[in-house]
């Protein structure tokens, strides 16, 4: 035993040289017995390239998954800080290590064998690291446990063949874990079970917990799928390469199973190979804080906005992904981008984001420009809507949460961002606008335009950034420049608006002058109206943005006309048609068509649900800094939400509004204007007025 200060980068990680570097490896475990002189307290510091579960003499220490998480694996590791309470005497710390996000199938070709580092300070002051000291094992029961593919696990077999560890060193950081732990949260019961297919309800992101009979050595199938097909068998095409499946090999008699280093996106299981069985299922998600409740008289709309809270949780296993059933799962900067506002209507999200936004900067070029996905598993620098989340997500925490620590720690990259885009306009160039308006409705948008929008808005962005920071060179250099992005946006571009996104966004933010604002919020409103028959055309880029922009501009009851809107492409459709989350089209599915291309068909895809962000902002009129201006309208006669405890409802008749407001102790809230005192009801009426 060695006396050291704390885990660091210069000690050694141990690996198992049996594994081989596997796609599909087996899981190892990782044993040391030793002596503790003294009774206390003993503090573990691990961490891992791949992801662990941690027993000591036989007993799991903590209730955490997927620890020590997912981070740029090129770059830095995060260590995790555990108490575990020890009698003096001799004792076992076991570790069981998988490949998680490190390894497997989502790894791709960077996939190497999981290593480990640990520190164990003893009560008596000895330490325990991560030395030749440990033993290992690859033979024991999990045969595999891939993010995309499932687990295999075979429950006669027991860890055997222990040998020596081998040691490496790494040249990477080892940073103190700041994110939020991946715990199970919510317990789902199935509500039907039709032979061996079992429905809960729900399209969750987790795990099942099944309890069967079955002979010895009889193999138990237990696959994945979001939605049936409709002669009730599971649809799985849309899952394209992950096979989303779980294998069991039975003892004999009564089991009672979980998997232990995957997760799938599913709502309904299909069992087989088991003499009789039952099923429950969690939601494995970060362990974040929820904040939001929603009512209104419009139970379509009810459900939209919980199903938008149900993508949230189900996007949000310790990194923002686009989706968690197929073989994607990844941080994808454009749809945290257009979702973040969401988010953190729904949630305290701020500490899980900000982590997130450290592998985001990881990400990036030498010259600062951010890539499309964090961590990082492929480059594809400078791409409109998705480099931009660069800039975008940091001021978005810092409106919820007015912390200029999230803006001062992403300051540096944002800068050179600025600045590299500006060497390029001068060059002639714009910034990369690849996937355009991602996924809209047969209304492309003219790509130079996207680029210059975006090329404007996040330069006004970093000038705010910069103002906030008091960095006022900058701030003012930035405001030059934005304001010759405007300039130059209009003189070439504004002839070009040619969809819905391109207008909805030049006026979202704010790039044209006063006359061609309402000439630009005109054609917007005859373009939905006259051309889309009341309908959105609007793809990722463009649906956050739609509603704000028309009500911004005089066609606030065109905005809810649109929410409210039942007929395809709109928000209510999915929900009319058995949604239980948000989709990733419009059309991933349709009475007349079916399913869409199983290519790319996600039914758990939180991007659209970016609505939330008016919903509550504009429609109960909860703004970020909490000045309450509910815009009621609709086919509604009520809305009702609490947000922090923060309670705003409006009722509405033929011709009168009444609000009722209460701001808890302890935050400062004003209506319209009025400063409100904490803990008070107010009640406010208004005329009810005409609008466009």
């Amino acid at each position: 035993m060695k006396k050291l200060s704390s885990i660091n980068k210069n000690m050694s990680w141990i690996f198992d040289p049996l594994h081989g570097g596997r796609m599909l490896g087996p899981a190892a475990c990782f044993r040391r017995k030793y002596f503790n002189k003294k009774a206390g307290n003993a503090i573990l510091k691990i961490t891992a390239l791949g992801i662990f579960e941690i027993f000591s003499d036989g007993k799991p220490i903590t209730d955490e998954l997927f620890a020590p998480g997912w981070c740029d694996y090129r770059k830095r590791s995060e260590y995790r800080t555990y108490d575990i309470a020890l009698e003096a005497g001799e004792h076992t710390l076991e570790i069981c290590l998988a490949n998680g996000w490190y390894g497997g199938k989502i790894a791709g070709s960077q996939h190497d064998i999981p290593k480990l580092l640990i520190h164990l300070l003893l009560p008596d002051g000895e330490v325990i690291e991560s030395d030749s000291q440990w033993e290992c094992s690859c033979d024991g029961p999990i045969l595999y446990s891939d993010i995309y593919d499932g687990e295999f696990y075979d429950e006669n077999r027991e860890w055997q063949n222990f040998h020596k560890v081998e040691q490496i060193k790494m040249d990477i950081a080892v940073e103190p874990f700041t994110g939020v732990p991946v715990r199970r949260k919510e317990h789902h019961l199935p509500i039907a079970v039709n032979g061996n297919i079992v429905d809960f309800g729900q399209n969750l992101t987790g795990r099942e917990v099944i309890r069967f009979k079955a002979e010895r050595g009889d193999k138990i199938t237990v696959r994945h799928a979001e939605v049936l097909n409709p002669d009730g068998t599971l649809y799985t095409e849309n899952l394209r390469d992950a096979k989303s499946t779980n294998i069991i090999i039975a003892r004999g008699g009564e089991s009672v199973w979980e998997a232990h280093f995957t997760f799938h996106g599913f709502r309904y299981i299909e069992v087989s190979g088991a003499k009789e069985f039952t099923a429950e299922a969690y939601s494995i998600r970060s362990d974040y804080p929820l904040h939001l409740d929603f009512d209104s008289s419009n139970q379509l709309l009810n459900k939209l906005v919980e199903n938008i809270r149900w993508s949230w949780l189900g996007n949000s296993l310790d990194v923002p992904t686009d989706c968690p059933q197929r073989d994607e799962r990844r941080g994808w900067l454009g749809d945290a981008q257009v979702f973040i506002q969401a988010a953190c209507y729904l949630s305290d999200c701020a500490t899980f984001f900000r982590r997130w936004l450290k592998d985001v900067r990881y990400a990036c070029s030498e010259e600062g420009v951010y890539s499309v996905v964090a961590p990082c598993l492929f480059v594809r620098y400078n791409m409109v809507g998705w480099a931009d989340a660069g800039v975008i997500c940091p001021w978005v925490l810092y409106e919820f949460s007015k912390n200029k620590e999230i803006l001062a720690e992403n300051y540096e990259m944002i800068r050179k961002f600025t600045l590299y885009r500006r060497k390029e306009f001068e060059k002639g160039n714009l910034p990369d606008p690849d996937l355009g308006d991602w996924l809209n409705i047969n209304d492309p948008s003219n790509p130079d335009v996207l680029a210059a929008e975006y090329l404007a808005y996040s330069c006004i962005l970093a000038q705010k950034i910069a103002k906030v920071l008091q960095h006022d060179e900058d701030a003012e250099l930035f405001m030059k420049w934005s304001e010759e992005y405007k300039k130059f946006f209009v003189e070439n571009y504004y002839s070009k608006l040619d969809s819905q996104t391109t207008k909805v966004l030049a006026l979202r933010f704010r790039l044209l002058p006063d006359d061609l604002q309402k000439d630009c919020a005109d054609s917007l409103k005859y373009d939905i109206c006259e051309k889309a028959d009341t309908h959105l055309t609007t793809g990722f880029l463009g649906t956050p943005h739609l509603l704000h922009a028309l009500s911004e501009n005089g066609y606030h009851e065109l905005a809810w006309k649109l929410l409210e809107q039942t007929t395809f492409p709109s928000w209510l459709f999915p929900v009319l048609n058995g949604a239980t989350t948000v989709w990733e089209h419009w059309d991933s599915w349709t009475p007349e068509n079916g399913f869409l291309d199983p290519v790319m068909n996600s039914f758990n895809h939180y991007a659209y649900g970016a609505v939330l962000d008016w919903i509550i902002g504009v429609g109960a009129g909860i703004a970020p800094d909490l000045n309450i201006d509910p815009h009621a309208g609709g086919t509604l006669s009520f809305m009702e939400v609490e947000y922090k405890n923060i309670y705003v409802r409006w009722d509405k008749d033929k011709d009168t509004i009444n609000y009722t407001v209460k701001v808890p102790s302890g935050i400062a809230a004003k209506f319209r204007g009025i400063e409100l005192e904490n803990d008070k009801v107010y009640h406010f009426s208004e005329k009810l007025a005409t609008s466009k």
